[in-house]
């Protein structure tokens, strides 16, 4: 009570609170960490803009090494797939996997760079190219190989994490299309350069697709 009445007796403006450890209130203010530990297990749950996860939403395991964080992400639209009934509505029977192993420095407080290595695959069974000239059916396999570098925000809470893949380019792509034909009829039509020519566009089509950069991949988790 003296104390009180002291203080509010003085004349002068009080820069702190008496009844507050300034120490402890500066920490708290200004954490000096990250996450309460230099290091720490991560274990979490992504989706967003990438040709595999926004089908199949990625598992995530990595280290945190205060600035670093070193992981890998694992999608499989068998296992982990979401909207099941729109993909088999346009891409029939068919399997997206995806695996990336990622570094990612914090440059700033909250704020990384990220450097990745992506295998990416797209499996579409019983493909056909049926006219009234000729016919065929004839599964592809689509993989490719992937180098991005991009930003990211990455915060930790008391028990989880929140980060943010804000862009990730690519500047290295390997993509390889694999084709296995059951059958078709358009070698004896005389018209097989057709069916040459369909397969061509479709694989162009699904390279692109399969190469597209990654944008806004939200990754949620906990950390121990």
């Amino acid at each position: 009570m003296f104390a009180t009445v002291a203080y509010a007796q003085y004349p002068q403006e009080i820069d702190e609170d008496p009844y507050l450890d300034p120490s402890a209130a500066n920490e708290m203010l200004h954490p000096v960490k990250r996450a309460k530990s230099n290091w720490a297990l991560m274990f979490g749950m992504g989706y967003g803009l990438n040709p595999i996860i926004i089908l199949a939403p990625s598992l995530s395991f990595s280290l945190f090494w205060d600035p670093l964080v070193l992981g890998l992400e694992i999608s499989d639209s068998e296992t982990l797939g979401i909207w099941e009934k729109e993909r088999k509505a346009n891409f029939g029977t068919s399997q997206l996997t995806g695996g990336t192993a990622f570094i990612r420095w914090f440059f700033k407080e909250n704020f990384y760079l990220v450097a990745a290595s992506e295998n990416r695959s797209i499996n579409l069974w019983s493909r056909t190219f049926n006219r009234i000239s000729a016919q065929a059916k004839f599964d592809m396999f689509i993989k490719t190989n992937i180098a991005s570098l991009g930003a990211g925000l990455l915060r930790f809470n008391d028990l989880g994490y929140l980060s943010i893949d804000i862009i990730r380019f690519n500047y290295i792509m390997n993509p390889n299309v694999k084709i296995v034909e059951h059958w078709e009829t358009w070698s004896e039509s005389g018209q097989r350069n057709m069916l040459d020519q369909n397969i061509t566009e479709r694989s162009e089509k699904w390279i692109k697709i399969i190469n597209a950069h990654t944008g806004f991949v939200v990754t949620f988790g906990l950390y121990f």
